[in-house]
């Protein structure tokens, strides 16, 4: 009896055994499992670290006539992957420069990664819309036997929009994001005497143009006063170009002098509509100069009588000297008077401009006119512009009637002859 149960005993502790061992080694257990996982977690990273994904976006869509658009290459891989012939993305009136490109580098794990960015700036030369075939780029791919093959990666195609210039734009093309216009005095004051100056400082920023680009800034004089351009200075920030220019303005008469305002008609990429980037006009009270009239109140001593020879000597040569700078200038006027052949093509064009109500070519004509046609016009200008630009635009039709009726009087009291009185001693 004794001896049946001893061994019963050992084979119980046998099955206990048995059982233990299998229950340890199942790869059901906690142990086990996390063992899997971590295998299929170092082959899973290893899987993707021989591979290259691409992506890539247009930052906007839609294009305009003399702008250009965002195209963005993404490229993940792993760091010791190198590729070469980097393709832009192309289509048919379509054209493509590069940009800059950017790389960067980070770890997961023991595996080091990049993410490398190509930029390309798109435009199209007409009006429609355009798919463009991904960029692409080849890399060489070693395979476990040790040779080497060759691989073509390319991005998926994306679609461009181009549009033309709306047809209820007016002016001068200048499409951007941003454009602004500022000015500073050299002092606040209202009231100048003549002869003094003021000194006013322009900025104009256009964003996404070059100084090659770069606009001319028409800037209309006025008539009682002088006007100094200094040079302008350009600088290249935030994406675009800013240019500066200062004026020294000196008042000749006594008076009221207005400074006209500058309005700058542009198109806003942001909300593909017409904006203007404009300055307010200044308006100065012109006064005696008090340093000119004190000088001329200075008292003049009689000569004595043993003078009086040579200061008839003298009064006789000053006025001898006036007669004949006097026929020299009346030479000189009636030479200055005389329309020339580019005189009157200028007048033509602006007037040409006008009667056709072509609101970009009256810029263009009227930023190369001549000062005389500028002062005599320039009021009606600044009423036209006005017309056409304000917060409440019209089609200016009245404005641009007035203008030409003001040009053929201009251009008429131009060509007469001149007829100067005789010289009389």
């Amino acid at each position: 009896m004794t001896k049946r149960l001893f061994i019963l005993l050992n084979c119980l502790l046998v099955n206990s055994f048995v059982q233990a061992s299998e229950v340890e080694a199942s790869p059901d257990t906690p142990q086990a499992l996390s063992s899997l996982s971590a295998e299929q977690s170092e082959l899973e990273v290893e899987r993707k670290s021989t591979e290259i994904l691409l992506s890539s976006e247009l930052v906007n869509d839609t294009v305009y006539p003399d702008t250009e658009v965002i195209y963005n290459l993404t490229v993940k891989s792993r760091a010791d992957i190198h590729f070469s012939n980097v393709k832009p993305p192309r289509a048919k009136g379509v054209n493509v420069r590069r940009g800059k490109q950017d790389h960067q580098y980070h770890f997961v794990g023991n595996n080091e990664f990049r993410v490398s960015t190509y930029r390309f700036y798109v435009s199209a030369e007409e009006a429609g819309t355009f798919v463009l075939e991904g960029a692409s780029l080849a890399h060489v791919e070693v395979k476990d036997d040790g040779s080497r093959k060759r691989v073509l990666n390319q991005s998926q195609p994306v679609s461009l929009n181009s549009r033309a210039i709306p047809d209820n734009y007016q002016g001068l093309w200048l499409p951007s994001k941003q454009v602004t216009l500022e000015q500073e005095w050299s002092s606040d004051i209202d009231t100048l005497q003549a002869g003094e100056s003021i000194t006013r400082t322009l900025t104009l920023f256009i964003h996404g143009r070059d100084i090659d680009s770069f606009p001319e800034l028409s800037m209309t004089s006025p008539d009682t006063a002088n006007v100094y351009n200094e040079r302008p200075q350009f600088e290249g920030r935030d994406g675009g170009m800013s240019m500066t220019m200062q004026q020294v303005i000196v008042p000749r008469v006594e008076g009221e002098l207005t400074i006209p305002a500058i309005a700058i008609p542009w198109f806003n990429l942001s909300i593909n509509g017409m904006d203007v980037a404009s300055v307010e006009p200044l308006t100065l009270t012109i006064t005696e100069n008090q340093t000119q009239t004190l000088a001329l109140q200075v008292a003049i001593p009689e000569p004595s009588a043993g003078y009086w020879p040579l200061v008839t000597l003298l009064v006789t040569l000053l006025w001898l000297m006036t007669s004949y700078a006097l026929f020299k200038t009346r030479k000189a006027i009636a030479d200055l008077l005389t329309p020339t052949k580019e005189t009157i093509e200028k007048e033509s064009s602006l007037q040409k401009a006008l009667e056709e109500n072509n609101p970009q070519a009256v810029l263009c004509a009227w930023r190369n006119a001549d000062e005389y046609v500028k002062r005599a016009c320039n009021p009606l200008m600044q009423k036209y512009l006005k017309a056409l630009y304000s917060a409440n635009p019209t089609d200016g039709k009245k404005e641009r009637d007035a203008l030409i009726v003001q040009l053929r009087v201009t251009k008429k009291s131009k060509n007469q002859p001149v007829d100067f009185a005789s010289i009389e001693p």
